[in-house]
């Protein structure tokens, strides 16, 4: 199975860029899972739930980069500015949830990689 179920809680601001880098490793000595020929799509809710997603993110829309060179097994999530603008609405921080799969086209394998809570903080400083 193409999949490490790690429970990972992310935090963002409001308006700012989120992005934060992972490294998938396994076994004992831990080694890099390569990640060649593998697509990753996330989703973000207010609850699990929820018919519409917060954000969709995936490897084709540059929500989910695969970091070179892809044998070192890491990865990295990606929401812009743009995308986090008013996520806290009345300026209140805003607790939703995600998770994130791997697709390994080569194999026919998808798994989830990771899950957890997606917390946004409200930005004091605001654009004009």
């Amino acid at each position: 199975m193409f999949s490490s179920h790690a429970v990972i809680n992310l935090e963002g601001w409001e308006g700012a860029t989120f992005y934060q880098e992972f490294t998938w490793e396994t076994g004992d000595p831990a080694e890099p899972v390569d990640l060649t020929d593998v697509t990753a799509r996330m989703q973000v809710r207010a609850d699990v739930a929820d018919d519409d997603p917060v954000f969709d993110l995936t490897t084709e829309n540059g929500g989910i980069i695969i970091l070179s060179p892809a044998t070192d097994g890491k990865y990295a999530i990606l929401i812009t500015p743009t995308q986090t603008l008013g996520i806290c609405p009345d300026h209140e921080k805003r607790s939703l949830v995600y998770d994130l799969f791997f697709d390994h086209g080569t194999d026919n394998d998808t798994g989830m990689q990771q899950r957890g809570k997606f917390t946004f903080n409200p930005a004091v400083t605001r654009a004009e």
